[in-house]
């Protein structure tokens, strides 16, 4: 009887001691980290709008195409006039053709873009959201087809060049600005893209992928591509 009780005085030691560490031992729950630039319904997205349109900038030797007023700035783009053939100042062989202009309320410039080189087309596109000031333009660029664009970021009443979106949808009827998405996210800008299929470099190489999350992201003043 002694014996039996000894073991079972031990065996309920034994489940108390098991308990306890059982108790004591944290659960530690794993944390899910979300995909790099990842959009959420929180982050900032931006639409397209058109600001006034304008018709009295005249620019010394500079062949206005289309002038927009916002926000007392005038925005315009359009060519330094060839003389008899030849690239004239401010221009040169390497910084020539439809380029994008920023003036003041005193005409004076305060932006002027590079030029764009032999393009027909430099149309630009103006886009905005509802949480911020900014406003992201991007010169749609095309010579008998599209090939991308030049994109640039007002913010504070100062305007810079974000860099060269060179890419496009395989659709040819369709250009960069009728299939681009802009987005904000912690501070970057992402430029998505509504097709299923994309040309890099169009116009050159014409690369074709699938638009497998193909995006270009504007962070710490740098465009880069991923895909």
């Amino acid at each position: 009887m002694k014996k039996i009780l000894i073991f079972l005085v031990s065996l309920n030691l034994i489940h108390c001691k098991k308990e306890t560490t059982e108790q004591a031992t944290p659960q530690v729950k794993s944390e899910k980290k979300a995909p790099e630039n990842q959009i959420s319904n929180e982050d900032i997205k931006y639409f397209e709008f058109k600001p006034d349109s304008i018709s009295n900038v005249n620019l010394k030797g500079f062949d206005v195409i289309s002038s927009f007023s916002y926000h007392g700035n005038k925005f315009v783009t359009g060519n330094y006039a060839p003389l008899d053939g030849k690239i004239v100042k401010p221009d040169s062989e390497t910084d020539y053709g439809k380029r994008l202009l920023v003036l003041n309320n005193k005409n004076e410039i305060i932006f002027k873009g590079r030029g764009s080189g032999d393009t027909f087309q430099y149309w630009p596109k103006f886009y905005r959201n509802k949480s911020n000031d900014k406003v992201i333009i991007v010169c749609q660029m095309a010579f008998e087809y599209f090939f991308g664009g030049e994109a640039f970021l007002l913010e504070n009443n100062k305007i810079r060049y974000i860099g060269n979106l060179d890419i496009e949808s395989d659709d040819m009827e369709k250009s960069l600005t009728d299939i681009i998405n802009i987005e904000e996210a912690s501070n970057d800008i992402i430029f998505s893209f509504k097709s299923d299929s994309l040309l890099l470099k169009p116009g050159s190489d014409d690369i074709l992928i699938p638009n497998n999350n193909v995006r270009y992201i504007y962070s710490n003043s740098k465009l880069s591509l991923k895909r």
